[in-house]
């Protein structure tokens, strides 16, 4: 059974997000987890801990959250189509970050899915947001980033962002190979550097990216240093009708730079596509 947790603020770019993975996993051994957490709305003092006026709004809260998360389920399930035992709510007091992590624990979740805000389908709208604040702490799960009103296509086309640096956490990577097994996805790997300034260790992870996608069709681009690599990305997405793009996180690395410097904002603002993070490797 594959666990995918959806986490909600009952927006319409959550639903978004939600009623897209259900079109993306629709075999029967997916279970979706439809969290809220509702402690997000709750002010904690300086010292951490609830004051008496905050600590009152929870039972209200609480409830709210609760009744949320069901007219949510009722109209997924009327939506996607799906039975009602493929979903679960989950209402939670914890900030979001912490709430997901202890999830993915607990849950055993092979995927963590959000919607987007701000610019829609710009990287540059996760700056700032839950999104960045789940990459840089509890990224122990993969991440799909879904922006608002995406239209949901089968992802025929994934492209791949890679130094070939970092060995591949295959775990990790085993949700971006079904996902490509079940829609007969090509894969292109864009490798930021020239094909002449390949390393052994490059060569040979790329080759262990092969193999571990044997049987999927699997591309390799090479990209320009002299220009950003958002820029790059964006481009290549752009101009190549990509559906949806993947890449490691990898804090001491160029991909790690993309998530936490401005160079994301450079980054085309009118981008639609849904977005895979996988964890580094432990």
């Amino acid at each position: 059974m594959k666990n995918i947790l959806i986490a909600t603020d009952f927006s319409k770019e959550a639903y978004c997000a939600l009623h897209y993975v259900t079109q993306l996993f629709t075999k029967a051994d997916t279970k979706f987890f439809i969290a809220n957490f509702y402690g997000e709305k709750i002010n904690a003092s300086i010292y951490h801990l609830l004051n008496e006026e905050e600590f009152s709004k929870m039972p209200k809260l609480k409830q709210e959250s609760q009744l949320a998360c069901q007219e949510t389920l009722h109209q997924i399930i009327r939506d996607s189509g799906l039975a009602s035992d493929r979903f679960e709510v989950i209402s939670s007091e914890q900030k979001l970050s912490n709430g997901i992590k202890d999830l993915i624990q607990s849950h055993n979740l092979d995927l963590v899915v959000m919607g987007t805000k701000k610019h829609t389908g710009s990287l540059a709208g996760f700056m700032g947001t839950n999104t960045t604040r789940i990459i840089e702490k509890t990224l122990a799960a993969p991440l799909l980033i879904i922006p608002r009103e995406l239209d949901f296509t089968p992802p025929a086309n994934i492209a791949f962002a890679s130094e070939l640096i970092f060995d591949f956490n295959f775990e990790a990577m085993a949700i971006l190979k079904e996902i490509a097994t079940e829609f007969k996805s090509t894969i292109t790997v864009i490798h930021y550097g020239e094909e002449t300034e390949m390393s052994q260790r490059q060569w040979k992870n790329y080759n262990a990216f092969k193999k571990f996608f044997e049987g999927i069709n699997i591309n390799l681009e090479f990209s320009s240093t002299h220009v950003d690599l958002s820029r790059n990305i964006a481009d290549f997405v752009k101009n190549n009708h990509i559906d949806m793009l993947s890449m490691g996180y990898y804090k001491h690395s160029a991909t790690g730079k993309f998530f936490r410097e401005p160079i994301v904002e450079k980054i085309d603002r009118h981008l639609s596509f849904p977005f895979l993070i996988l964890p580094e490797k432990k």
